[in-house]
């Protein structure tokens, strides 16, 4: 028995370390190649450059992976003996399962990373499927699909393999009243758990060693388990999230938490308490609401913000948006707030970032103007419920959106993520609508074009700069060149439709008489610094969007949000834009990545791409102009930099107090 209790234990030590060197093997490649951890890379604060550095971190990650998988060895041999199951089996089932798994995981993990950003997680997933996460799932399911073939594969060699060992001779058999005997002394455990705590404590309080294992999964589940076990308060933070949790017996104290103003406590850790002054009237509130010139608002799917003048191969990409921008005006510094379509809309629409309504909304203000309203949109716009939030359905509103004409939609699939038109239809039903307008009433007209959208070209899209759009297989960073090709083919056909939809103004003889603003929702990074796709990073290629307008004399406006896209909309059809509502060349943009409460980012961006940025997973502050990150405590204090850090923490706070307040109040 003995002898069968040794080889258990052989058994089980070779396949963790099978196990162990496999990960270890798998996902040091895939961090270098993602992250540069041991050659650091743009933007990183963090790498292993010394040997020493790069040893410690192998060694830590080793030690942390093995006893990770040792642990679940325990369970699976334990579980397995009493099922009186061969050790050679027992082992490589073991072996197997936990191999398979893990490098199905990498792949599929690291394969979404090269595409997005490492603040991928469900939230931002959340956000992609317009706040439904089963909608989230249906829209990220296309992108998964290559992975079953990995699983037939691995089943065939899994079924290979089991049926030699089955067949081999059983001369190995355990004895029920033994299972279990193979267990750890309960020291030797006690030690292992201590040490290993002991370990992760210290990683997590190393700046440089937390940024290299956030990225371990052994390491994040094992500190996800052990900060479930010490949040005493259940507020969602224990004493290995980071920076841990300062009152541990205070659910009201925690990092993020919302800071009320003016209590003497500073519950979110960051900055002391939070000092809150009153906004002033909504500007909505003090403008008279007067009628003035048409309004056509053109929202384009996912441009970025140097369409204006863009060219390839000597060609124009937007030639009308460019001529419209050159007789009139093109914003330079404007900026979406959040990197998704429906807050994006809910941002110009409703004027505020709150998920509550905190100010007299576009549509509100419009009809107290006298405006009659017509909606046109490629999209679904009960996606996110857009529609309901921002006013366009209403009895009295006319709605028409890919839920409309689902026989025309471009792709098979009813999902209200994956419904489009083409830009063909959209012009059509505008043709048809505005020859069934009274234009002897202010009419305002909400156009969304979604030629840009992801995978950039759809089944009848014309071929304007390439008649070879990327299929979506392709789409990789080693087919870069291609992906923009086809990219800003699609835009050059949303120029097209720009063109036919002002032709038909002209037609009518309003176009003179109509205020015309096109925009970006967000922009879209075409693998600019390796990532593919918006929403998972604040820098000039993800937020940076067109603002055009066929109107001159707009003077020199700082940066503009989305948020004040409205009240410019207003003031130019109405003739009241004046010095005083032009905004400063100081004016600072607050950008997030994630929902405003528990964002991976915050920052702020101003004319020029001044960025601050506060990553709330490390909070560590980068300065574009600086090119460097700084700790929070350093930057709050900096002779230079601290304004800008104060800047960016209070806009932040402003805005959630804003969204609480919308929420909580009459």
């Amino acid at each position: 028995m003995q002898q069968l209790l040794r080889t258990l234990r052989t058994y089980r030590m070779v396949s963790v370390l099978f196990v162990v060197i496999f990960v270890q093997i798998f996902e040091l490649i895939l961090l270098q190649r993602k992250y540069d951890v041991f050659s650091g890379g743009f933007l990183q604060p963090y790498a292993f450059l010394s040997i020493l550095d790069r040893a410690q971190f192998i060694n830590l990650a080793f030690w942390i992976d093995f006893v990770f998988f040792y642990l679940l060895s325990i369970v699976w041999f334990h579980i397995a003996e009493r099922w009186k199951l061969r050790p050679s089996l027992i082992a490589f089932n073991f072996a197997f399962i936990c191999s398979a798994c893990m490098g199905l995981w990498l792949t599929l993990k690291f394969k979404v990373l090269s595409y997005f950003s490492d603040t991928v997680n469900f939230q931002l997933v959340r956000n992609l499927g317009g706040g439904d996460l089963l909608e989230a799932f249906t829209y990220v399911a296309n992108e998964t699909a290559i992975f079953g073939i990995g699983v037939v594969v691995l089943s065939i060699i899994y079924c290979g393999v089991l049926r030699i060992l089955i067949r081999r001779p059983a001369n190995q058999q355990i004895n029920s009243d033994r299972g279990g005997a193979t267990k750890p002394r309960f020291w030797r455990m006690a030690c292992l758990v201590a040490g290993t705590v002991a370990v992760m404590v210290w990683i997590n309080s190393n700046a440089a060693l937390r940024y290299g294992f956030t990225k371990k999964t052994s390491y994040v589940l094992m500190s996800y388990g052990l900060n479930k076990i010490t949040d005493l308060d259940w507020d969602g933070f224990g004493l290995f999230s980071f920076p841990p949790d300062p009152a541990p017996f205070d659910k009201n104290i925690y990092p993020g938490a919302l800071d009320h103003p003016g209590n003497g406590i500073d519950e979110d850790g960051l900055g002391g308490d939070f000092h809150w002054v009153k906004p002033g009237p909504d500007v909505f509130e003090v403008l008279s609401p007067v009628s003035g010139n048409h309004i056509l608002l053109i929202v384009l799917e996912s441009a970025r913000g140097d369409l204006v003048g863009k060219t390839l191969d000597g060609k124009l990409v937007a030639p009308c948006v460019t001529d419209i921008a050159e007789q009139g005006a093109s914003i330079k510094d404007a900026y979406a707030h959040r990197g998704y379509t429906a807050p994006s809309l809910k941002a110009i629409f409703n004027r505020t970032l709150s998920s509550g309504r905190d100010r007299i909304s576009l549509v509100e203000f419009l009809e107290q103007s006298g405006y009659s309203f017509s909606f046109i949109s490629g999209q679904d716009e009960s996606f996110a419920n857009i529609a309901g939030l921002t006013g366009m359905r209403h009895p009295n509103r006319y709605l028409f959106d890919a839920r409309s004409a689902l026989e025309d939609r471009v792709y098979a699939s009813k999902d209200p993520g994956s419904l489009r038109l083409s830009e063909e239809r959209i012009v059509r039903q505008f043709n048809i609508r505005t020859n069934q307008t009274d234009w002897n009433h202010p009419q305002f007209f909400y156009i969304n074009l979604q030629a840009a959208h992801f995978p950039y070209t759809h089944p009848t899209m014309p071929a304007s700069l390439t008649d070879r759009p990327i299929p979506r297989s392709e789409i990789t960073k080693a087919n870069k060149a291609w992906v923009e090709l086809t990219y800003w083919n699609a835009l050059a056909v949303a120029d097209q439709a720009v063109c036919s939809l002002i032709d038909q103004l002209r037609k009518l003889d309003v176009y003179k008489d109509t205020t015309l603003m096109i925009l970006g929702d967000h922009g879209e990074s075409l693998f600019d610094d390796n990532f593919l796709g918006h929403g998972h990073a604040l820098d000039q290629a993800q937020t940076h969007i067109p603002l055009v307008i066929n109107h001159t004399n707009l003077g020199h406006l700082g940066a503009v949000g989305q948020l004040d896209v409205a009240e410019l909309l207003v003031r130019i059809a109405t003739n009241r834009l004046d010095s005083e509502s032009r905004g400063n060349q100081n004016e600072q943009v607050l950008q997030l990545v994630g929902s405003l409460h528990n964002p991976q980012l915050v920052g702020t961006v101003s004319s020029n791409q001044v960025r601050t940025i506060l990553d709330l997973r490390t909070r560590m502050i980068f300065f574009s102009d600086r090119q460097g990150w700084l700790d929070f405590p350093t930057a709050w204090n900096h002779p230079v930099f601290k304004e800008r850090a104060r800047t960016l923490l209070n806009l932040w706070e402003n805005a959630r107090w804003l969204d609480y307040l919308s929420k909580h109040t009459g």
